[in-house]
């Protein structure tokens, strides 16, 4: 059976590396591989190949010659995002280098990005990801960033404080926003890679994509599953050593062991939650986000938000949508179904949290929820709770808040919403 598995898992890269969009380099043809079992994630599929006899230059951990992570593409079935070959640095992972670049057929070929990994220095445009890197040790390798102002991560923070700072070990150089991130920083930073997310139509990433650093396409957002994103750190340990005094002759250690071992604990800790909640009767109804504009934005049915939801065993006014991602709904929409909403937890960035006049004022139509006469509103003000910071790939806490919302305190107290 796991020979089969893997077999499937290998016909569906080679579909995926045949549709390949996108990359910089040309690969050679892919070859078999021991492929990683995936229990949640859709659009990651990870290739070892190797005899898994670690060589003398190979970090620990490593035991592959090289390996292959594919990417398909959330927005269009059957293609592919991106694709990359990692290869660990040293006199081995310069042979295969080597050996690779004499491949060459004119068969189906997949346009890809070399990583010599560990990474060491790297350009992370989210904070969920800075987050998950100090969670696995190697928040070191974090040496800029975007967006500093939303990122709520302390040490973060007073790294940033220290760029300019000869001196200093490790600062982290502010590099600007996301969207129009500052290239010139960048460039003083020499990169071994650059972390950010992907979006649909982007175009490309302008004068990043001139730079020759490999972009690392964080699709893991795109992922349904709660347990699916949260898959992907396995992914991100393989790029990155962990921190420490390894002598400068030898690579520290892998930070995939320490991925794979954090993602078994989540696994384990969300599973028990669902089964427990699972005990319960069904429970209240909650609804998640608060106008913008003229739309009201709410989680599909078969999102993230609504499948934590649902195994919360919580009830959720549009449960049976089919969709995976964000609803774009009228007020009015969300109003007819206003009487059914027990709970109204939304999130609110800075100042104090919104009084039920403040509310009132921003729409009066917030009034038709029946958690709004009941005071059943909940808020968390993602300044200064790491919210997506650590919700983003623990989706166990974010499980255990929404089984608080529907069931009470018996789960325990609340540690983002707050009343």
């Amino acid at each position: 059976m796991k020979k089969l598995y893997i077999l499937l898992c290998g016909a569906t890269a080679a579909l995926l590396m045949a549709a390949c969009q996108g990359g910089k380099t040309a690969a050679a043809d892919a070859e078999a591989g021991d492929t990683l079992e995936m229990k949640y994630a859709k659009l990651l599929t990870i290739v070892k190949h190797g005899d898994g006899k670690e060589s003398s230059d190979a970090a620990e951990g490593i035991d592959y010659q090289y390996a292959e992570a594919i990417i398909a593409n959330p927005w269009k079935a059957g293609t592919m995002l991106h694709r990359y070959i990692l290869i660990p640095k040293g006199e081995e992972g310069d042979k295969t280098v080597a050996m690779l670049a004499r491949r060459h057929s004119t068969g189906a070929r997949c346009t890809t990005d070399t990583v010599r990994t560990p990474v060491e220095r790297s350009a992370v445009f989210i904070a969920p990801h800075c987050q998950l890197m100090y969670e696995m040790g190697c928040q070191q390798a974090i040496r800029g960033v975007c967006d500093l102002d939303y990122i709520n991560i302390p040490d973060v923070k007073k790294r940033a404080a220290l760029s300019g700072n000869t001196s200093a070990q490790n600062p982290i150089e502010d590099c600007g926003s996301s969207m129009a991130p500052d290239i010139e920083r960048i460039i003083a930073l020499k990169p071994e890679a650059i972390l950010l997310s992907p979006f649909e139509n982007s175009g490309g990433y302008g004068k990043l994509d001139k730079l020759h650093v490999p972009i690392i396409e964080a699709a893991d957002y795109m992922e349904s599953s709660p347990l699916g994103r949260a898959e992907w750190m396995k992914f991100y340990g393989m790029l990155f050593k962990k921190d420490g005094n390894a002598p400068k002759t030898a690579l520290a250690a892998s930070c995939e062991p320490k991925a794979d071992s954090l993602f078994a604990k989540i696994e384990k800790e969300y599973l028990k939650l669902k089964a427990e909640a699972a005990g319960y009767p069904k429970g209240l109804s909650i609804l998640t986000e608060r106008k913008t504009g003229n739309v009201w934005y709410v989680p599909g049915g078969q999102s993230t938000i609504g499948i934590l939801l649902k195994d919360a065993n919580a009830r959720y006014i549009f449960e049976d949508d089919e969709h995976s991602g964000s609803l774009a709904m009228s007020p009015e929409q969300i109003l007819t179904k206003g009487k059914q909403v027990d709970v109204w937890a939304f999130k609110y960035f800075g100042g104090a949290p919104l009084s039920q006049t403040q509310l009132l004022q921003e729409y009066d139509g917030y009034k038709a929820l029946a958690a709004f006469s009941r005071g059943n509103i909940y808020q968390v003000d993602t300044s200064t709770v790491p919210y997506f910071e650590l919700t983003s790939f623990h989706p166990e806490l974010l499980l255990r808040e929404f089984i608080i919302l529907a069931h009470g305190e018996r789960f325990g107290k609340l540690r983002f919403y707050k009343k």
